[in-house]
């Protein structure tokens, strides 16, 4: 049986169990396909942050080995940081795959929101690997949502899902990621989606004043440009301009992080420091999540459930309530559909890791890269 490498410096032992297919079931393990062999590396390449994990094979299973995170601001790109990981590893991956933030073609990516460029030969070739697969990251966190079990899910609708139904995710983090699956012979497949860069559509009238006050500043305001972590300021400084005379407080109108003082001032609602315009900014931005999420369940008709990830939801639940978001949700002509769609917040903050090795066990035959 393969053990969990232990001891080993900047190197941390995954502490829980990743999951994999059935709701929880074959804990701890993800299940791979008779041609799956040897060692394989998933990685998570978001925006700020890159996530690593080294899984070994254990009788027709993948066990987690070993993990690491790291800030994408402290290396000169995605080489680099596998090159650290793997030089404190005793094993070597034969394949990986890489769920990377961005538009993934002909298995070369250039980051939305960091200035790298990730191409899957180059890294197949720099690491000796056989196959090396590049996804986008929500097809990632898409793949991993529909293998996590019940406690790792804040639901906010249980509904009635058609089983036989396409899922869809949305996920706003430092941008707003979309992708869904689809149900093909018993398995899920996934699709990525760029939909996080259409057009933002107000669906309220103050909505439609901040369509105006973002128009002002962009040629072309797109939903994840309100209804993500660098939308949030803007929210905020809208409700300032909509509002004269309000008072910012708590650092929320000055520099640095404002997306995190915004959140935190917000969440500190009625105590000391707090600020009554950051509780308005994420209840506005509940409201747009509700509205953008129902959009792309009824364009790809994801009767099978709603999974909501990114960084920022489980960080607002207090806002993100059944309440504040099925009111916005279920509406229009199909509300009735809508209502039963089921609704999940995903907790678990390695979902997209997980994911990508799910994703490399059902699609990868391991023998070549990927055109």
């Amino acid at each position: 049986m393969t053990k969990a490498v232990r001891g080993l410096p900047a190197v941390r032992t995954l502490p829980r169990p990743i999951f994999g297919p059935g709701d929880g079931q074959n804990k701890g393990r993800i299940m791979t396909t008779e041609k799956s062999s040897g060692c394989l590396l998933a990685g998570d390449i978001g925006g700020t942050k890159t996530s690593l994990a080294l899984f070994g094979p254990d009788k027709g299973n993948l066990l987690p080995l070993a993990e690491k995170t790291v800030n994408n601001d402290t290396a000169s790109g995605l080489e680099e940081i596998i090159a650290s990981f793997l030089g404190e590893q005793t094993v070597r991956p034969g394949s990986a795959c890489f769920g990377v933030a961005g538009p993934v073609i002909n298995n070369r990516a250039h980051m939305t929101n960091l200035p790298w460029t990730v191409d899957a030969r180059g890294l197949r070739q720099r690491f000796g690997m056989r196959s090396v697969i590049l996804i986008n990251d929500l097809v990632a966190t898409a793949m991993g949502a529909v293998s996590l079990p019940a406690g790792q899910l804040h639901t906010l609708n249980r509904g009635r899902p058609d089983h036989g139904g396409a899922v869809a995710v949305i996920a706003p983090g430092t941008g707003l990621g979309q992708a869904f699956l689809v149900r093909y012979r018993g398995r899920f497949l996934p699709f990525p989606s760029e939909g996080g860069h259409c057009a933002f559509a107000p669906a309220s009238e103050q909505q439609a004043r901040l369509l105006a006050f973002m128009s002002r500043r962009l040629d072309h305001v797109s939903a994840e440009q309100v209804c993500s972590g660098i939308g949030i300021p803007s929210l905020y400084d809208f409700l300032r301009a909509d509002r004269p005379g309000r008072v910012a407080t708590r650092g929320t109108a000055g520099n640095g992080d404002r997306t995190r003082a915004i959140v935190e001032a917000a969440l500190a609602a009625g105590k000391e420091g707090d600020d009554p315009l950051a509780a308005e900014a994420l209840a506005l931005f509940v409201a747009i999540l509700a509205t953008e999420s129902a959009n792309l369940v009824l364009k790809i008709l994801a009767t099978g459930g709603l999974y909501i990830g990114g960084g920022l939801p489980p960080r607002i639940l207090p806002y993100l309530t059944a309440k504040a978001f099925l009111g916005d949700f279920c509406r229009g002509r199909h509300r009735q559909m809508l209502a039963r769609v089921p609704v999940h917040v995903i907790l678990e903050p390695r979902t997209a890791l997980i994911g990508a090795a799910a994703y490399a066990c059902a699609f990868d035959s391991g023998a070549r890269d990927r055109p």
